[in-house]
């Protein structure tokens, strides 16, 4: 602008993590005057921080969760899903589900679990400084119990033989 008095300066355009030196100045007939130096350094990018989704629709193989990022760290999320493992703290080492990217919510369906195992699960999202992870929350997988059936009253009665048999009415959760 013109003119006497204060004045701000939008800077763009800038590296992140990067020094940089700055310094105002004012033009009039006479010439051009600088004011003193300042040297100010941008943020660096970080790896982006989210929130993990606890697990629902819990069965004896399967279960669902997910996430939310709730900060990109200063670049774009290039990949975000969860991980899983029977110990604490899975990273995407560990099986994981792929969901995407960005900064939006995401529901993962986690497949190929053991039924009656504890398990922990974490949302990740990955950015170019590294992978982010959520907290870790556990589910256990449902346990297979016995089946439940019916018996058929018997039939064709003879004096060495019988017919009858039966209904599996549920399958306990196996096969």
């Amino acid at each position: 602008g013109t003119g006497t008095g204060g004045f701000v300066s939008n800077i763009t355009g800038l590296l992140p993590g990067t020094m940089y030196h700055v310094r105002a100045f004012a033009t009039n007939s006479a010439g051009t005057a600088y004011g003193t130096e300042i040297t100010f350094t941008t943020s660096a990018i970080v790896v982006p921080t989210l929130t993990t989704a606890a697990a629902t629709s819990i069965t004896l193989t399967t279960a669902v969760s997910g996430g939310s990022v709730t900060s990109d760290g200063g670049a774009s999320v290039t990949e975000k899903g969860v991980c899983w493992s029977t110990a604490a703290n899975p990273t995407i080492s560990d099986p994981n589900t792929s969901n995407g990217t960005g900064t939006a919510s995401f529901i993962s369906n986690i497949t190929g679990l053991t039924a009656a195992t504890t398990y922990h699960v974490r949302a990740y999202a990955t950015n170019s400084a590294g992978t982010g992870y959520g907290p870790d929350i556990t589910f256990t997988t449902s346990l297979v119990v016995v089946p439940t059936l019916t018996t058929t009253v018997p039939s064709a009665i003879t004096l060495v033989a019988a017919a009858s048999g039966g209904n599996v009415t549920a399958d306990g959760g196996g096969s």
